[in-house]
């Protein structure tokens, strides 16, 4: 018996087909189970798709977001029932969060973002085979798994989170709280390189009238004659001065606060430019955001605007190279001898603008501007006339697009928040050199400036410091009607000027100084102190005058809403 078993252990006789029959077996196996992966990602996808799509249906229209994800659901090949849930929240774009923690559930009252499940089942194919094999091959008695129960489906779900693609043109700046013609005259003439002469009226006009951007794009694409598809492509165009001034000119005569005023001080600038070769990073001036890259052709996406006075300003800022001038002001204030003005502007941060077009997280800012004022003040005696230089540094100011709540059925009841952060302030009265102030990479660290000086006998010196900061956003807020108006709305947190004059007055270190071999003059120090001390309310008329017609404030920014956008939705992770 035993020597029947070994000769049948040592027959190989039909080995191949036992080995055929086992390895087609688990062919077949693998067979079936990649055709039935194949499916479960085929059919993943599918109803991944779907729920991407019934979750923007749903966002684009939250009061009714259920009966928009169920219709979506349904006009992509699955059931309404398969919409397994709607929950509504509020989506905050931060890339310092988690994908994660971004989408937190909230009322509908708040939300701007949905949250989309649906579940689905798919049947396998092949598999049934080997399911029903080992149910049939299960002990009596024992209880079968929820794959056997249901003839071999898999559930499948899916999950995603639609965002109101709201979207609002906001912009950040300081408006002219006095027209002075002679100022601006002279600013836009050091600032364009050429003379300007406007008078009031002119001015005036060009504060009401108003240039829509996308407008000024096509005029600009038209008259270089681009081979532009887009509204970013004109905004990368390589452009001059005098062309964008006259491209500015034409879209202003297509609004619908075009005046025969304003569209001639316009034309009499760009005129005044025509020999300008300064070119124009209009990237600086504006982002169109996601929509710059809408056609030419189309319409306006958004009223997106400035006033013809902002833009004019702006575009001779953007295209100065050397971004400072000089101005001697001819001001009639008593106490003051004389006083001379030089600016300087520097550039924005990069990769920012004046005016944007965007969802919340967008951000647009101020240009870093410097002031150096001298100013003659009248004393008595032998302080008659002192020389106070007061020198300014303005950082950037910022303002931050919040919060958009938009409805697409009623655009009136729509809401725009902005944070806004007047900018940093840096003063001294010392002695600022060219060189230091033309340096916008470092901050000047002045000496003490020659304040008086008495032939042959004595100077006085002086130097003085302060800082005023405001690191905290202030929200700014923005109804329809101030959205339809471009309504400016000024953030400050408190009289910046008078509060920086009594600083730097108090900290002033006085230092009097013989001359060869001149005697000590007793209390030359304090008269100059008086003298200082004594004009507090002519400088603070000067500063108010001087930089409310140049649109600077200090400590204050102003910023405006131009147009907002509904109806639109995107997919966030």
């Amino acid at each position: 018996m035993f020597r029947r078993f070994d000769s049948f252990v040592r027959d190989q006789r039909g080995g191949t087909a036992l080995l055929f029959a086992a390895g087609i077996f688990m062919l077949l196996g693998f067979g079936a189970m990649a055709i039935d992966v194949g499916s479960f990602f085929y059919q993943k996808r599918r109803q991944q798709t779907a729920n991407d799509l019934a979750a923007l249906a749903a966002a684009a229209d939250l009061p009714k977001a259920r009966a928009a994800a169920q219709a979506s659901a349904g006009s992509n090949g699955f059931a309404a029932s398969n919409v397994q849930a709607v929950v509504f929240g509020v989506y905050t774009p931060d890339p310092a969060l988690a994908p994660v923690d971004r989408f937190k559930v909230g009322p509908v009252a708040s939300a701007n973002a949905v949250k989309v499940d649906m579940a689905a089942v798919t049947p396998m194919f092949l598999g049934r085979i080997f399911a029903a094999s080992a149910t049939s091959r299960q002990p009596e008695g024992a209880s079968s798994s929820s794959t056997s129960e249901s003839g071999g489906d898999v559930p499948i779900g899916t999950s995603a989170i639609g965002v109101q693609d709201v979207q609002a043109s906001f912009a950040v700046g300081s408006r002219l709280l006095k027209l002075d013609g002679g100022v601006l005259n002279g600013l836009l003439s050091g600032l364009l390189g050429s003379s300007v002469s406007l008078s009031i009226m002119d001015y005036e006009a060009l504060a009401t009238a108003r240039i829509d951007l996308f407008d000024f794009s096509r005029r600009l694409a038209t008259r270089m004659r681009l081979s532009a598809v887009s509204f970013n492509d004109v905004l990368n165009a390589n452009v001059k001065l005098p062309d964008v001034l006259a491209a500015a000119a034409d879209a202003a005569r297509d609004h619908s606060t075009s005046n025969g005023s304003a569209n001639s001080a316009l034309s009499r600038i760009a005129a005044a430019s025509s020999g300008s070769t300064n070119p124009v990073p209009l990237k600086s001036l504006v982002s169109f955001g996601t929509l710059g890259d809408k056609p030419l052709s189309g319409a306006n996406p958004i009223a997106v605007s400035l006033s013809a006075l902002d833009m004019v300003s702006a575009l001779a800022q953007i295209s100065n190279g050397a971004r400072q001038i000089d101005i001697g002001l001819a001001l009639n204030i008593p106490g003051l001898a004389a006083v001379t003005l030089k600016l300087g502007i520097g550039e924005r941060p990069i990769g920012t603008s004046m005016v944007s077009v965007g969802r919340s997280g967008s951000s647009v800012h101020t240009a870093q501007t410097r002031l150096l004022l001298t100013v003659d003040l009248v004393g008595s005696g032998q302080a008659s006339l002192v020389r106070l230089p007061l020198y300014l540094e303005l950082a950037s100011a910022t303002a931050k697009l919040t919060n958009v709540q938009c409805s697409p059925g009623d655009v009136t009841t729509s809401r725009v928040t902005l944070g806004v952060q007047p900018a940093l302030i840096d003063a001294w009265i010392g002695q600022v050199s060219n060189a230091e102030f033309n340096n916008f990479t470092s901050k000047p660290n002045p000496p003490a400036a020659p304040l008086l000086n008495v032939v042959g006998l004595a100077k006085v010196t002086g130097r003085a410091h302060a800082t005023m900061t405001n690191l905290t956003d202030t929200p700014v807020n923005f109804s329809y009607a101030d959205i339809l108006r471009s309504q400016k709305r000024t953030t400050s947190t408190q009289n910046f000027v008078a509060t920086l004059l009594s600083r730097l007055v108090g900290d002033l270190d006085l230092k009097v100084e013989a001359l060869g071999l001149g005697l000590p003059l007793p209390g030359l120090g304090d008269l100059v102190s008086g003298v200082i001390s004594g004009a507090a309310t002519p400088i603070d008329q000067l500063l108010n005058s001087v930089l409310g017609t140049l649109g600077i404030g200090l400590g204050q920014a102003d910023s405006w809403v131009s147009g907002v956008r509904c109806g639109g939705s995107v997919l966030v992770n």
